[in-house]
C-alpha cells in the first residue's frame, strides 16, 4: 500500500505522461499529422487516473489489471480508431477489429510510405505503445515505492518504437538522452522518497547507482535486440513483401499494341514525356521481370501502401498531373511520371481506392491490387525527371545484386566493351552506339529475352536483327554486367492533347548515377537504324574489331581526354561523345547577332562622316545648299527633335527654333535663275555645320552621346531613297 502524499503521486503521473510522450513523438515523422499523439495518450491518461483511485485499496492491483484489459478494446475502438458507436458505446464487431488489428497495424505502418495518415488501423500503433508502457508504470509509479521499477517499463516502450519509428536520426540521440536523464533523476527522487518514509538516513547515492545501472542495462539489452550497424543513415525495417503484388500484375505490365485505341489521357505533364507503367529491374534468366524488392535499393525498393502524400527520395520542383484511364487500358499498373508526392483518388466513385495502391520508391512504380479500373480518374504531383544521360556522367557502382547473376551468359561478349580506360557510362554507350549503327529492328514476331536470343542470336551474332524491346532488354542487361546498375522501363509517350494510344507505347533503358537517380537512356541511342524488311546490314567482323576501328587504338592521329584522367586514342572520325546542345547553338547563333549588331552601331559615325563628305561635293550647284540643310535636319533627327520630311525648310527651321536666315538663304540660292559665287555654297555649308553643332551642344550629354551613334537618320535618308 502506497503511503506517498498527493503533491508526490502528481509529479509520478506527470513523469510518466510525458516519458510516453517523449517515446510517442519518435513517430513524428512518420505520420502525417500528429493525431496519433491523442490516439497514444487517451490510455495513459485513463490507466493514470484509475491507478490513482485505486492505488490505496488493498487488493487495488488485481482490480486495476483487470479494469485495464477489459478497457482495451473500448478505449481503442474509441481513441484509434475514432468509432464510438452508438451512444458512445463501441459495438462488438469494433473491439474486434481493435483485438484483430493490432497484431497487424505495426506490419501495416511499416509498409507504408511515410508520411502516413493519421487515421484507421494503422493508429492503434501509437495506442497499443501506450497503453502497454502506461499499465505496468501507471500502477508501479502511483501504487508502488519502488523507485526503479516504473522507468523499466517506458524504457521498454522506447526500445519497442525505434525499429519501427526510426528513419533518419533527426534529434533521436537528443531525445534518447534527455529521456535517460529524465528517469534517473526520476529514480533518484523516487528513492529518496523512499528512505525518507522508512526513516532512514542515507544520502541516496545507492540508489542514484542503482537507477543508474538499471537504465543502462536495459538499453543495452535493447541495443543487442535492436542493432544500429549505421549511425548516419537509420532505416526502417524492411517490410516483408509478402503480397506479391509485382508479380502477379507482371503480365500486364505491357498493354495492348494491336491498334490505335486510346489508352489513357493526361493533363498538366509535357507533351512527349515518357508516362512509365513500370519498371522490370531483375533478370531472372529468362526475362526482366519487376521485382518484389528493387535489387540493391533496400527497404524504398519494395512496394509499399501510399499515404496522400509522399517524401520523395530526391525533393525537386513539382508538376500536378491528372490521368483519366479509358477502357482500352487492361493493366494493374497506374502510369506515373516522376517522382510521386502526393496522390488523390475519388473515394466516392466506388473504384480504385488508395488503400488499394502500392508504390515502389525506388522504381517510381504504382501498382493497383486488383488491377486498375477502365473508369478511373486520378490527381497526383510528381517532382519530373532529370534529362538524358551523358557519357560524363558519373555511375553508381552496381552491386551483386544489381549485376544481374542470371545474365552472367553475356559475358563473353561483352569482352570488347569492357575496357579499362573508359568509364563505366562510356562502356555502356559504346555498346549502344555498336547495337545502334550495326542491328537491324523488326516491328513484330516474339521478343524472346532468353539467353540464346539475347546471346547468340543478337549481341553475338554476325547479323543483329531484333524487336525494339529485345535491344532495351540486351542494353540494360549488358550495363549491368558491364557495372552500371540498368533496368528496363516500359511506358508510353504522351502523344498530341496528352491523348495515349496504343501506338505510343514502347521501352526505354534507365541507369543509375552516382547521386542515386536514374537516368533515361533513350531507344533511338542503341536500337538497329536498319530495317529488317530492307536491305540486312553487312556482317559484322565481330565486336573486338569494331571496337578497334571506333576507338581505332593502334593510330595516335588524336588524344582525346577523358573523365578520370585516362587517355584513348580516336581517330578524326571517331565519335563517341553525345550530340550537340541545342541551347548551345542557340547561344551561340544569339551571341553572333549580338557581337553584328555591336559592330553595326559602332560603324554608324564612320558611315555619317562619309555622307557628310560625299554630301558636300554631292548635287551640283544647287546641292550645298540642299545636303546642308539636309544635315541640320538630320542632327535635330538623330538627337531626338525630328522635324516632318514633308515641310518646307522655312516650317521645319521655325520648328526648329534656330536657322530662319539660313533658310531664306538656301530658298533665294536654289530659286535663283543662274547659279550663285561657289564662295557663297561654302560659307552656307560651314553656317550649316555650326548649326547642326549648336543643336547637338544644347542637349544633354546622354543624348549627344547617343546621337553619335543613333542609325535614325542613316535609316531615314534610306527610306527617302526607296520612295523616289
Amino acid at each position: 500500500m502506497n503511503e506517498k502524499g498527493t503533491r508526490e503521486g502528481v509529479i509520478d503521473a506527470l513523469v510518466v505522461l510525458g516519458a510516453i510522450a517523449g517515446v510517442l513523438t519518435l513517430l513524428d515523422e512518420s505520420f502525417w499529422s500528429r493525431d496519433y499523439l491523442v490516439a497514444g495518450l487517451v490510455p495513459v491518461v485513463l490507466l493514470l487516473a484509475v491507478a490513482w483511485g485505486l492505488r490505496r485499496w488493498q487488493e487495488g492491483v488485481w482490480i486495476y489489471t483487470l479494469v485495464a484489459l477489459l478497457a482495451y478494446a473500448p478505449v481503442g475502438a474509441i481513441a484509434a480508431l475514432r468509432q464510438p458507436g452508438p451512444w458512445a458505446v463501441p459495438t462488438f464487431e469494433t473491439m474486434n477489429q481493435v483485438l484483430g488489428d493490432t497484431i497487424v497495424a505495426p506490419r501495416l505502418f511499416v509498409s507504408t510510405l511515410p508520411p502516413v495518415e493519421a487515421s484507421g488501423t494503422i493508429m492503434l500503433l501509437p495506442y497499443a505503445i501506450g497503453f502497454a508502457a502506461a499499465v505496468p508504470a501507471a500502477w508501479l509509479a502511483l501504487a508502488t515505492n519502488r523507485p526503479i521499477a516504473p522507468a523499466i517499463p517506458l524504457v521498454a516502450a522506447l526500445g519497442a518504437t525505434i525499429p519501427v519509428a526510426v528513419l533518419v536520426p533527426d534529434h533521436y540521440i537528443l531525445r534518447g538522452v534527455v529521456l535517460a536523464a529524465a528517469l534517473v533523476t526520476w529514480a533518484t527522487a523516487r528513492a529518496r522518497r523512499a528512505e525518507s518514509l522508512a526513516g532512514g538516513q542515507r544520502s541516496g547515492l545507492v540508489g542514484t547507482l542503482a537507477a543508474i545501472v538499471v537504465v543502462v542495462g536495459v538499453a543495452a539489452v535493447v541495443t543487442v535486440l535492436v542493432p544500429d550497424n549505421d549511425q548516419t543513415d537509420r532505416k526502417r525495417l524492411d517490410p516483408a513483401a509478402d503480397e506479391q503484388v509485382a508479380t502477379r500484375g507482371a503480365g500486364s505490365m505491357v498493354p495492348s499494341t494491336g491498334g490505335r485505341q486510346e489508352l489513357f489521357r493526361v493533363t498538366g505533364a509535357p507533351i512527349g514525356a515518357r508516362m512509365r507503367f513500370g519498371a522490370l529491374d531483375l533478370y531472372d534468366g529468362e526475362a526482366w521481370v519487376p521485382a518484389e524488392q528493387s535489387p540493391g535499393a533496400g527497404a524504398v525498393g519494395t512496394f509499399r501502401r501510399l499515404g496522400r502524400t509522399v517524401e520523395p527520395l530526391r525533393p525537386g520542383p513539382e508538376t500536378t498531373v491528372r490521368v483519366r484511364i479509358r477502357p482500352a487500358y487492361s493493366s494493374a499498373w497506374l502510369p506515373m511520371i516522376g517522382d510521386l508526392t502526393s496522390i488523390d483518388l475519388d473515394y466516392r466513385d466506388g473504384r480504385t481506392q488508395l488503400k488499394d495502391v502500392r508504390y515502389n520508391q525506388a522504381t517510381s512504380s504504382a501498382v493497383v491490387v486488383g488491377g486498375v479500373d477502365p473508369r478511373d480518374d486520378y490527381t497526383f504531383t510528381a517532382v519530373l525527371p532529370p534529362d538524358d544521360i551523358s557519357r560524363r556522367d558519373p555511375a553508381m557502382a552496381a552491386t551483386s545484386e544489381q549485376r544481374q547473376p542470371d545474365g552472367a551468359f553475356l559475358d563473353q561478349f561483352l569482352t570488347a566493351f569492357d575496357r579499362a580506360e573508359l568509364t563505366p557510362v562510356q562502356r555502356v554507350l559504346l555498346l549502344a552506339r555498336y547495337l545502334r549503327q550495326n542491328g537491324a529492328v523488326r516491328l513484330s514476331g516474339p521478343s524472346s529475352q532468353d539467353p540464346i536470343d539475347l546471346g547468340l542470336r543478337l549481341l553475338g551474332a554476325e547479323r543483329m536483327t531484333a524487336t525494339p524491346f529485345q535491344y532495351s532488354a540486351v542494353t540494360a542487361l549488358g550495363a549491368s554486367r558491364l557495372g552500371v546498375p540498368g533496368r528496363v522501363v516500359v511506358g508510353a509517350r504522351i502523344g498530341p492533347r496528352g491523348i495515349v494510344r496504343e501506338t505510343d507505347v514502347f521501352s526505354w533503358v534507365e541507369l543509375q548515377l552516382s547521386d542515386g537517380s536514374w537516368r533515361a537512356l533513350a531507344p533511338e541511342r542503341y536500337t538497329g537504324v536498319h530495317r529488317h524488311a530492307e536491305e540486312q546490314p553487312d556482317a559484322v567482323a565481330g565486336a573486338s574489331a569494331w571496337v578497334a576501328g571506333a576507338l581505332d587504338l593502334d593510330d595516335d592521329e588524336v588524344r582525346v581526354k577523358i573523365p578520370k584522367g585516362a587517355d584513348i586514342e580516336l581517330s578524326p572520325d571517331a565519335v563517341i561523345e553525345e550530340e550537340a546542345d541545342p541551347w548551345e547553338v542557340i547561344g551561340l547563333a544569339a551571341a553572333a547577332l549580338a557581337g553584328a549588331a555591336l559592330l553595326a552601331g559602332l560603324a554608324v559615325p564612320g558611315v555619317k562622316l562619309a555622307r557628310r563628305r560625299r554630301r558636300r561635293t554631292a548635287g551640283g550647284w544647287s546641292g550645298v545648299y540642299v545636303n546642308g540643310w539636309q544635315e541640320v535636319l538630320d542632327a535635330a533627327r538623330d538627337r531626338g527633335t525630328p522635324v516632318p520630311e514633308g515641310w518646307g525648310r522655312l516650317a521645319q527651321a521655325t520648328a526648329l527654333g534656330a536657322g530662319v536666315d539660313l533658310v531664306r538663304q538656301a530658298d533665294a540660292a536654289v530659286f535663283a535663275p543662274q547659279a550663285g559665287p561657289a564662295e557663297d555654297g561654302r560659307e552656307f555649308w560651314e553656317e550649316c555645320q555650326r548649326l547642326r553643332r549648336q543643336l547637338l551642344a544644347e542637349t544633354d550629354v546622354r543624348r549627344r552621346a547617343w546621337a553619335l551613334f543613333n542609325p535614325a537618320s542613316l535609316l531615314a535618308g534610306w527610306a527617302r531613297r526607296r520612295s523616289r
